[in-house]
């Protein structure tokens, strides 16, 4: 099915002047209304921005039409559809305006981060390069090797610049792309523009720099060793692998650094041809390359003998977990000491890695048991805290109606809860708050209690409280009684009637202190009884 059924197709746009035209060939006053408010409405409906000129110009014109004469259903309809997209009108305005408004913003944000950067670029170039990120060129170039410092300290340079020359051209085309007034945009512009005449030339004379001085090094590398007079087919021959190991690192910093097309072409060229010089030396190479395929087949028959014995001793249970480990590392640091092929490292550690993957395994299995089980844990951590706080929300909304007896023994029975249970900082924080609220609005209700008391039981309760501390102070007295006659009896000049006869005053005094305890807890008890009334 053709795209055209499938999809809607925006209808064509009418521009504000050709719909006037159009007006003005309309001579009944509801068409002219309706197409004025068709138009209207179209305005919103357009791709992009709204065409809120001519919305504004053409209900402008309709406002004098509604004085026209009109019958009154069609007047009411066509009155009800303008009032709704006048409305409809200013609320887009205003969204589009607080957008324009939030991206210049958001511009001039931008720009006054980049103009900071800039100056403090030019005023202190030596900072910046020193906090600058480091370099990270590819391998180790004898060529290059006295030269690293003075490339990177170029580079970094050259990546800050890159940077900002980056940002510069983002936000051109954020600007071109975004509404807002000519005068402002201009002004960006401007701006702009006066950062691209303090980066763009700068970053030029660098990058002219940087190209010509690696020029001359890589010259320098391929007429020390590829040029006629110097060629020399048996040093070739002995230090193949190091010339093409070079050649790869000064093509893979070229990538790196910021060159000029003629530069990188340039140097490119250079090290191809010398490349290209190389390869008749691997004809060369191949006897030697036998040679040593035939003591690698060798060693490899021998490490793979040794990590087959081992997976069966393994799956036999002749090796702990970290025996295992052990020996494994063992046979690897072996392989790197006989003589073997890369392909046969590959395979050889191809076997070690299965050889090690049932202990990867094993340990995979352990290690999953202990999440599991840490998550558990934490489960029941988070139910039990979850069930306290239904706990103490509970009784927070039951103050008001519990007496304060049971509420203070819920309460110290939530803190002894409280003190116990494994929490999170910020819900012990919230549940501190809580248990405050509930320990406040019980003192309230205290208070107010005693406020609520007759002068009767306030004179009551003043004299349980005096009798209370009388009590208690007769209480420490007997116990330091009680303590005096223990250390009678404990010591060794006593004969057996004295000890008898101090033993039963230490009876005695017990049980004076077992009445005293339970009149203070009747006392207390009644204290309590009329502070909750």
């Amino acid at each position: 099915m053709s795209q055209s059924i499938t999809e809607e197709q925006e209808p064509p746009k009418i521009t504000t002047g050709d719909f006037l035209k159009q007006l003005e060939g309309i001579s009944e006053v509801e068409e002219k209304l309706r197409a004025s408010i068709s138009f209207m409405r179209d305005s919103f409906a357009q791709k992009g921005a709204p065409n809120f000129k001519g919305f504004w110009e053409v209900r402008k014109l309709c406002l004098p039409l509604f004085k026209e004469p009109l019958s009154g259903p069609v007047r009411t309809q066509l009155w009800a559809d303008y009032i709704e997209l006048t409305r409809e009108g200013r609320r887009l305005k205003t969204m589009l305006d607080e957008e324009t408004a939030f991206a210049v913003e958001q511009i001039d944000l931008a720009i006054t981060s980049l103009e900071n950067e800039v100056k403090a670029f030019h005023e202190d170039v030596e900072a910046v390069v020193i906090n600058a990120p480091h370099i990270d060129f590819p391998g180790e170039s004898d060529t290059l090797r006295e030269r690293y410092s003075y490339y990177e300290r170029l580079q970094k340079r050259l990546n800050i610049l890159n940077v900002n020359a980056s940002r510069i051209n983002s936000l051109r085309k954020e600007l071109i792309r975004t509404e807002m007034r000519i005068r402002q945009k201009n002004q960006f512009f401007q701006r702009l523009s006066r950062l691209g005449d303090l980066v763009f030339p700068v970053r030029k004379e660098l990058i002219h720099e940087v190209s010509e001085a690696f020029i001359k090094d890589v010259a320098s590398f391929v007429d020390a060793y590829f040029s006629p007079e110097n060629f020399s087919p048996e040093e070739m021959r002995r230090s193949v692998f190091f010339f093409r190991e070079e050649i790869k690192i000064l093509q893979a910093t070229a990538k790196v650094l910021t060159l000029n097309t003629h530069a990188f072409s340039n140097t490119r060229d250079q090290l191809s041809h010398a490349w290209d010089q190389l390869k008749g030396m691997e004809k060369e190479l191949k006897k030697e390359f036998a040679h040593q395929k035939v003591k690698s087949a060798e060693n490899t028959a021998q490490v793979k003998e040794r990590i087959e014995a081992y997976k069966v001793d393994f799956a036999a249970g002749k090796y702990s977990m970290e025996e295992g480990y052990q020996e494994l590392d063992a046979i690897a640091l072996w392989m790197r000491e006989v003589e073997l092929t890369r392909n046969d490292v590959l395979f050889l550690k191809d076997m070690l890695v299965n050889a090690r993957d049932p202990m990867e395994a094993k340990r995979t299995e352990e290690e999953e048991l202990r999440r599991q089980k840490q998550a558990e844990f934490e489960q029941a951590r988070r139910d039990k805290v979850e069930l306290f706080k239904q706990t103490v929300d509970a009784l927070l909304e039951r103050v008001e109606s519990e007496a304060i007896e049971v509420l203070l023994a819920e309460l110290e029975e939530c803190r002894k809860t409280f003190s116990t249970i494994s929490i999170m900082k910020l819900e012990r924080q919230q549940l501190e708050r809580k248990l405050k609220e509930i320990r406040d609005q019980i003192a309230d209700k205290q208070q107010r209690a005693l406020l609520d008391l007759s002068d009767d039981d306030r004179a009551t309760l003043e004299n349980l409280k005096s009798i209370l501390s009388q009590r208690k102070e007769r209480r420490k007295e007997v116990k330091a009684q009680i303590e005096e006659y223990r250390k009678i009896c404990g010591g060794s000049g006593l004969d057996f009637e004295k000890a008898m006869r101090t033993q039963e005053l230490m009876n005695n005094e017990k049980e004076l202190l077992s009445k005293l305890d339970e009149g203070i807890a009747e006392i207390e008890t009644k204290i309590s009884g009329l502070k909750g009334l």
